[in-house]
């Protein structure tokens, strides 16, 4: 029977209030964005400050986007060197910042940006065509090289820095954003493989000029003193008897010595032993000293794990490493070139030549018969050690020369027990004492002052650069039509020129990438507490679900955890789907419904409904039976007394029809119809409250 426009009135109000709690209480999320759902983008070079490299069209790197729904895009870029080269962008003070003679100098590389409808992979630097990070050589300067010498005429740096270079092995950066129904997987990569300071300091240039100059002094000096006159008049004196009584062993006659004279020289060269000192560099951990060209080189990666930094790492800001390339000059300069002075001076002096030249006449009976001359060489080492090395040469004239082969054995003796002790005192008294030591001490304070004047030069080189490295400070794009909403940026290496005027930041491999969130699954039809209506109560019922989620996803929604019955269908471009469940019984019923995207599933939407049979209405009374037949009435009394009453036959009660229909029977009929009305409302309640 059909129900009345009050029952319809209440159960169109019981529905419309349940709808509007879920609804008010939370909001369905919306249908897939038609803008894009990845970005990407890979740059080489790029940066701010007084110069905006970003805007540079010839520097513009890969991007690419993908929206929901789209076609994989990017782009994989190769730099040509001499593209680069030929860029000629100039900063204040007329300083060309990029270019053959620039300030920043970078070598071949790559730009790499792709997206899909999942995921964004962004790259730039050493990489291939892929974005993946190619190894690349650890030697300064074949990634990028940062030439800071022009800058330094802004600074009162002299004698500390007159050029500064940053070197870098290759460079590389890599991001990739994958889409999830929360925050996107985001993972980034960097490579540094070398990173090196190198300078040229006046002052280690000073020093070695300083040393030369105290050693030549030293050399002449020695080698003066050694030579002085009057030096060898006690040997000379020490050797007439000996050597008058040698020649007259020979029986020419009695032979007398005239006119003796002795003369000592030597050649102690300091000064030249000290090219082998500044010619080879000199290394303490991650410091190295070239003495001959004044070059300073400190090579960060023995300070650093340069591809394994936390994020916004700035080279050369710890004070701890810092203390650790001061230490090294020092050690350097204090420790290891006065040890290496000390034994380079000490084997100078070793082997530095020392020659006695003795000559007298030789007389016979006051004539001049012959020449003698007794030459010794030795080394300063010899006469100051053990002297075995020194020699004694006899030669002669005249009468002499004939038995020169008998008169050298007669003198050799004189060499070890006379000449070799006399020439060891003698250069005892010109060297004095520790020789060698004080010398080197006397250097000592020239290398000390050197060490003072270096104490500023990691201040320069803070003042005039900053390097950070895995650099991933403001996330943003180049790309104008970009959105930096949720973006991520690693940048290789990061250097700003000049940092407290910020004359020029320049970002060395740049990666950036972007992901949106996957649209949630959500059910938007039927609504929940839905009522569908059969006519009885073994009817069924069609119902479609219809819903939103990311275009192209795997949508399965099942009835009441029927898996045997789910329905499947695939997201449109638009996000929307439908499925429909045939033969629904009466009854609460819920759908719940999943979407997959590769490998994820989301968490379920649900709604809730009811099917029920149309309810039989107590306000209709349906058809009047018919009226029965009148029964017979009762006969006349006896005829024994008058007016008595006779026994009449009995009227037949049971009429043949119903009896006429006179309204009386809607009283109760009424009074039934508002019990179960009150009961029926009382269930519909309880039935709202308990799907709420």
């Amino acid at each position: 029977m059909p129900r009345t426009a009050t029952r319809f009135a209440l159960r169109a109000g019981a529905t419309a209030t349940v709808a509007a709690v879920i609804i008010g209480g939370a909001a369905l999320p919306a249908q897939a964005a038609t803008t894009d759902a990845t970005q990407a983008e890979g740059r080489l070079l790029s940066g701010s400050g007084s110069v905006d490299l970003d805007s540079v069209a010839a520097l513009a790197g890969s991007f690419g986007a993908t929206a929901p729904g789209g076609a994989t895009a990017g782009q994989s870029d190769p730099l040509d060197l001499s593209v680069l080269n030929s860029i000629g962008i100039n900063v204040p003070g007329g300083i060309q910042l990029l270019g053959q003679n620039g300030l920043v100098n970078v070598g071949v590389a790559g730009q790499v940006a792709s997206t899909d409808t999942t995921s964004a992979v962004a790259a730039a630097g050493a990489v291939g065509a892929d974005g993946a990070i190619q190894v690349g050589p650890g030697t300064p300067g074949t990634g990028a090289t940062v030439n800071l010498t022009p800058l330094l005429g802004d600074l009162d740096v002299d004698g500390v820095v007159s050029e500064l270079t940053v070197g870098l092995g290759a460079l590389s950066a890599r991001a990739e954003a994958t889409r999830t129904f929360g925050a996107p997987d985001v993972t980034t990569d960097y490579q540094v493989a070398g990173a090196q300071v190198r300078l040229v300091s006046p002052a280690v240039q000073q020093l070695v000029t300083s040393l030369d100059t105290t050693l030549g002094t030293t050399d002449d000096t020695v080698n003066a003193a050694i030579g002085e006159d009057g030096l060898t008049t006690d040997l000379t004196a020490a050797l007439l008897d000996p050597v008058t009584d040698a020649v007259n062993t020979l029986g020419l006659g009695v032979l007398t010595l005239d006119d003796t004279t002795a003369q000592l020289t030597a050649d102690v060269d300091l000064q030249g032993a000290l090219a082998t000192v500044t010619q080879q560099p000199l290394t303490d951990g991650p410091v190295t000293i070239d003495l001959s060209s004044g070059v300073v080189t400190i090579d960060l990666a023995q300070l650093y794990t340069l591809n394994d930094l936390p994020a916004n790492t700035t080279l050369l800001d710890d004070a701890t490493i810092n203390a650790q390339i001061t230490g090294a000059i020092s050690d350097i300069l204090t420790e290891q070139l006065p040890a290496l002075l000390t034994t380079t001076l000490t084997n100078a002096l070793d082997v530095a030549d020392v020659q006695l030249v003795v000559d007298t006449g030789v007389d016979l009976l006051g004539a001049d018969v012959a020449g003698l001359t007794l030459t010794v060489d030795t080394t300063v080492g010899d006469l100051l050690g053990t002297g075995d090395g020194a020699t004694l040469t006899v030669t002669g004239d005249g009468i002499l020369g004939p038995v020169l082969g008998t008169l050298d054995p007669l003198l050799q003796p004189l060499l070890d027990s006379t000449i070799v002790p006399a020439l060891t005192g003698i250069l005892g008294d010109v060297l004095g004492g520790d020789f060698v030591a004080d010398t080197v001490q006397t250097l000592l304070t020239t290398i000390t002052s050197t060490v003072t004047a270096l104490d500023p030069l990691l201040d320069v080189v803070n003042q005039l650069v900053s390097v950070t490295i895995n650099s991933q400070t403001a996330p943003a794009f180049t790309e104008p039509t970009a959105d930096d909403t949720g973006a991520t940026t690693v940048r290789a290496v990061r250097v700003q020129l000049l940092p407290a005027a910020d004359l020029a930041t320049v970002d060395l491999a740049t990666a950036t990438v972007q992901a949106d969130p996957f649209a949630g699954i959500a059910i938007t039809s039927p609504e929940d507490g839905t009522d569908y209506t059969v006519p009885a109560d073994d009817d069924t019922t069609s119902v479609p679900v219809t819903g939103t989620a990311e275009p192209g996803a795997d949508v399965d929604v099942t009835l009441d955890g029927d898996d045997e019955g789910t329905q499947s269908t695939v997201a449109g471009e638009d996000g929307t789907w439908t499925v429909t469940f045939p033969g629904v019984a009466v009854g609460d019923h819920e759908a719940e419904a999943v979407e997959t995207i590769g490998t994820l599933v989301s968490d379920p939407a649900a709604v809730t409904f009811a099917v029920a049979a149309a309810p039989v209405d107590p306000t209709d009374p349906g058809t009047p039976g018919t009226p029965g037949t009148p029964g017979t009435p009762g006969g006349a009394g006896g005829a024994g007394g008058a007016g008595g009453a006779g026994a009449g036959a009995a009227g037949n009660g049971a009429g043949t029809g119903s009896l006429a229909y006179t309204g009386a029977e809607l009283v109760p009929l009424l009074l039934l119809a508002g019990l179960l009305l009150a009961a029926g409302g009382g269930t519909l309640v309880a039935r709202r409250m308990r799907r709420a």
